[in-house]
């Protein structure tokens, strides 16, 4: 028990020490603090003058009336009409906008389209970029609601019925779930953090699987290249070594994590609420159990893919063949990391669900599908109870490996050698 102690604090004081660690760890930090404020550093560097838009004042003039009074009413418009003289013809009118955009008068400008009467018209926006997606829906939506109230104009109709039709319909988004009827739903600000924060620890879980893994795999390899593992296993059995690097590397992400948790609370105490409270957003609504649950199915993705990172990396001579011999890996992990982006926008979907229980996929599809939606406690306690199975039949394979691979030199060892030597050290 002691040579594990030895062996666990020997790989993690190396590695912490390391100048990649550290440069690595610094940079994590920067990229977290950056990613908490970004908001407010979007919003400092955001102009609050409105997006001037050029319409030529002869086509659809109503339009063109009601499209500029509609913006000069909002008290904090985002965009602004712009109306430009008709220069006599279609080419000099296009002659006319170019050189106000050029001249930055203008952001782009609407072109109408001719159309019958009584049939509202068909607008093309020019511009040297294309339109914010933001922007263009909101135009779109003014747009609409212009077209309606032009129909409804000598329909007979009251004024107070017009009113009603022409209001926005309001639509609010509540997750329930509908195996805890005690549960009260997820509100759309905590949907909301919940995305992004599901999306975050996504990429640290994939970051940290073939980071870390790496790191595993080419700890053992260098060992064996320079020699040093022949008098390692004189005095610590080879796996003792194996299990006591992957518990002293998996403490170093553990660590790193604590410090970007650490720094996160610190950055949001000190952020502007001001700028969240603008987007709907509130750090209270930030569930601790999707943290606890984030650490649960981390420890469980590592151990599962370090065991095998380890095995590959003991049948290995050189540290320049470490890349090529994990490669199979890293796929299955950019794989689990492919699905899980696309279970972000459907956690529900049964290829999803059905993905949260295969062993190596369900370290990010059910903490995905637990951040993004409300799967039954016992499909959770199941995917958990299959990845403990899968770690201990893994390390059990990795250990027979590992056993009798850092002691195989020269080419990498087919499956029939490999097969051959394990049978040997029974």
């Amino acid at each position: 028990m002691n040579s594990i102690l030895t062996v666990i604090k020997f790989t993690f004081l190396t590695r912490i020490r390391t100048k990649s660690f550290r440069v690595m760890s610094l940079i994590l930090i920067i990229l977290m603090s950056a990613l908490i404020h970004l908001p407010a550093i979007i919003n400092y560097f955001s102009s609050d003058s409105p997006t001037k838009i050029g319409v030529f004042g002869s086509q659809q003039a109503a339009v063109t009336n009601k499209l500029a009074a509609f913006y000069n009413s909002q008290p904090k418009p985002e965009i602004q009409i712009i109306t430009m003289p008709d220069a006599g013809s279609v080419e000099a009118n296009e002659a006319y906008g170019k050189q106000q955009i050029a001249d930055g008068k203008i952001k782009g400008y609407l072109e109408f389209e001719n159309a019958k009467q009584g049939v509202f018209p068909k607008m093309v926006y020019k511009s040297t970029g294309t339109m914010e997606f933001s922007l263009k829906s909101k135009l779109q939506t003014t747009l609409q609601l212009i077209k309606t109230d032009m129909v409804l104009q000598g329909s007979g109709l009251p004024d107070n019925l017009k009113t009603d039709i022409q209001r926005p319909v309001s639509l609010e988004t509540v997750q329930i779930s509908t195996s805890d009827e005690a549960a009260t739903g997820k509100t759309e600000s905590q949907m909301v953090l919940s995305y992004a924060l599901v999306y975050v620890m996504l990429f640290m879980l994939y970051m940290g699987a073939i980071g870390f893994g790496n790191v595993v795999a080419t700890e053992i390899t260098s060992e064996k290249s320079s020699r040093v593992m022949e008098l390692l296993i004189t005095s610590v059995s080879p796996l003792k070594q194996m299990f006591g690097k992957i518990i002293g590397i998996c403490l170093l992400a553990v660590s790193q994590i604590a410090v970007l948790l650490v720094v996160s609370f610190l950055n949001i105490r000190f952020s502007d609420a001001s700028v969240l409270k603008e987007m709907n957003l509130n750090w209270s609504d930030l569930e601790l159990s999707l943290i606890a649950y984030f650490l649960i199915f981390y420890l469980l993705g590592f151990f599962i893919y370090a065991t095998i990172f380890a095995a590959v990396g003991s049948l290995v001579s050189r540290t320049e063949d470490v890349g090529p011999a994990i490669m199979p890996v890293t796929y299955v992990i950019v794989a689990a990391f492919m699905i899980a982006v696309f279970g972000l926008n459907h956690p529900n979907a049964s290829f999803v669900v059905t993905m949260s229980f295969v062993p190596f996929f369900s370290p990010l599809i059910m903490f995905l599908r637990i951040g993004m939606s409300s799967p039954p406690f016992w499909q959770i306690a199941v995917s958990i109870v299959i990845q403990l199975i899968s770690i201990g039949a893994m390390a059990w394979l990795a250990a027979k490996i590992y056993r009798t691979g850092v002691l195989m030199y020269g080419k990498r060892p087919s499956l029939k050698e490999l097969r051959k030597a394990m049978r040997a050290y029974r």
